[in-house]
């Protein structure tokens, strides 16, 4: 959506003075950061929905006191409680069953609140979601409206799932085309219950975008109904448009594929452990300095086992994830827990950190940290399910106990039926097998074994994040493949 911005949204924002905004679907805020200093200058009121954004959605809102809100919750669970907005921007869930039910619930608000229908902008509307279904969570929508559904690649001309395309990471409906399938098809269907009351103009162009504006309000506004006469396409630029965006398209897929054939750790973000060989590309003399100087890592006088890779990385998911509540199991000397707790009271979070080892450190006293002593094997004895879902969020779980198969697979089941789209948990020192085998790539064994076997029952609902494990180069981390995003 943010590459409309200056052509089509600041225009109609302009031409419309809307009082009341509202966003789904926020990911990187970089559309919501235009939107929120409009919202500051106008004085609008914005509600921001997103349920797992990848920035800081209460930091953004906050430049726009009194005016913008955020809301970490689904679109169909927010728009009910809010008033009826003036302009609304969908791009969050792409599948029939949502897009459908946000344009209902939108009319069904105006009508409640006696007001003129919003403005809609719809982005996704072409290729490769106008006539498929995409799921980022599956189990948000109701099973009866889901398509069977898989991840895989799409592709242009490739009906199925496709072997080479685009977000082979994401949960895709099998087939693309039939009824109520994709995002173009639920806008359709939505209109054929208010025959005549919409006008639609559709842009072929960045995966396509509608605009759907209420007969009512252009009828009451020239210069409304002038800026929407502006959009319209001729048939030969229409036509000129899709074979743009077709050849765009190919491009990018041909650009993905020569990216992973180069190393290019950016492009590729499969969550599938046998789509990622579990090697470091590190040369062995390299992690075996770096194995000598973690050792020598101590913070605050206590021993962290930390290498300045992953510490790295930490700090950077510190930062955009702002956990809550951290969970540490194994503790050691408690140097990690103190850093922790550090780091996030310096970046503006209450610390809220719990470490569980069998053996506890001596003489740790913080109020921001948190001592059980408990075994991994039997985490509900320490952790029963109402303390932990009295915990504020998100969470971010760092699973550093045995490093042996069973440990690593106890700890992931047990937290898996807690964690909620966007938490995050960490499985450290999959690297082990490699260490003790001189570096060479090596068959998953310890933690890495463990984490492969849950991943081969539960891997639907996690994704590999590819950008920690490969900030420094390809696995570049000793915990390979470890870094997960709960969908």
């Amino acid at each position: 959506m943010n590459l409309f911005w200056q052509p089509v949204v600041e225009p109609l924002l302009e031409a419309l003075r809307p009082a009341h905004i509202v966003e789904i679907g926020c990911d990187e805020g970089r559309n919501s950061r235009h939107l929120i200093r409009w919202s500051r200058t106008h004085r609008a009121r914005l509600d921001l929905i997103d349920p797992a954004p990848s920035c800081d959605l209460e930091q953004m809102a906050a430049r726009a006191p009194g005016f913008a809100q955020a809301h970490r919750r689904l679109s169909l669970e927010v728009l009910g409680s809010i008033p009826a907005p003036d302009l609304v921007l969908i791009d969050g869930d792409h599948n029939w069953f949502t897009v459908y039910n946000e344009l209902l619930t939108l009319w069904q608000l105006a009508e409640r609140d006696q007001r003129e229908p919003p403005i809609v902008l719809c982005h996704d509307t072409a290729w490769p979601y106008a006539r498929r279904d995409l799921y980022y969570n599956p189990a948000t929508v109701p099973e009866s409206g889901r398509h069977p559904a898989r991840r895989g690649a799409v592709a242009p001309g490739t009906p199925g799932l496709a072997a080479t395309g685009l977000s082979p990471d994401f949960v895709h409906a099998e087939q693309e085309g039939g009824p109520r399938n994709g995002v173009r098809t639920a806008i359709e269907d939505a209109l054929a219950t208010r025959p005549g009351d919409m006008r639609v103009v559709w842009l072929p162009v960045l995966f396509g975008l509608a605009v759907i504006a209420p007969q009512s309000r252009l009828a009451a506004s020239d210069a409304l109904a002038a800026w929407l006469d502006g959009l319209e396409l001729s048939r030969p630029w229409r036509s000129l448009a899709s074979v743009t965006e077709y050849q765009r398209t190919l491009g990018a897929i041909a650009v993905r594929q020569v990216s992973r054939l180069g190393g290019d750790a950016a492009s590729a973000t499969p969550a599938s452990p046998a789509a990622r060989p579990l090697a470091a590309a590190l040369p062995a003399p390299v992690l075996s300095a770096m194995q000598r100087g973690t050792f020598g890592m101590t913070y605050r006088g206590r021993q962290m086992l930390l290498n300045p890779f992953d510490m790295a990385n930490y700090l950077i998911l510190l930062q955009t994830l702002r956990p809550e509540t951290v969970f540490e199991l194994g503790v050691h000397q408690g140097g990690r827990s103190l850093w922790l707790a550090d780091t996030l009271t310096a970046i503006g979070v209450a610390a809220n950190v719990i470490g569980i080892d069998v053996v506890l450190p001596s003489g740790l006293a913080d109020p921001r940290v948190r001592l059980l002593q408990g075994n991994v094997l039997d985490l509900g004895a320490v952790l029963p399910d109402t303390g932990i879902a009295a915990l504020p969020r998100p969470f971010l779980v760092i699973e550093d106990s045995a490093h042996e198969p069973q440990t690593t697979e106890a700890a992931l089941d047990f937290f898996d039926r807690h964690l909620r789209p966007g938490d995050r948990i960490v499985i450290e020192d999959g690297i082990a097998a490699q260490l003790l085998a001189g570096g060479a790539p090596t068959e998953a064994a310890g933690a890495a074994l463990g984490l492969d076997r849950f991943l081969e029952r539960r891997g639907d609902d996690y994704t590999i994040d590819s950008e920690s494990c490969d900030r420094f180069g390809y696995n570049a981390t000793f915990n390979p493949n470890g870094w997960l995003i709960r969908r």
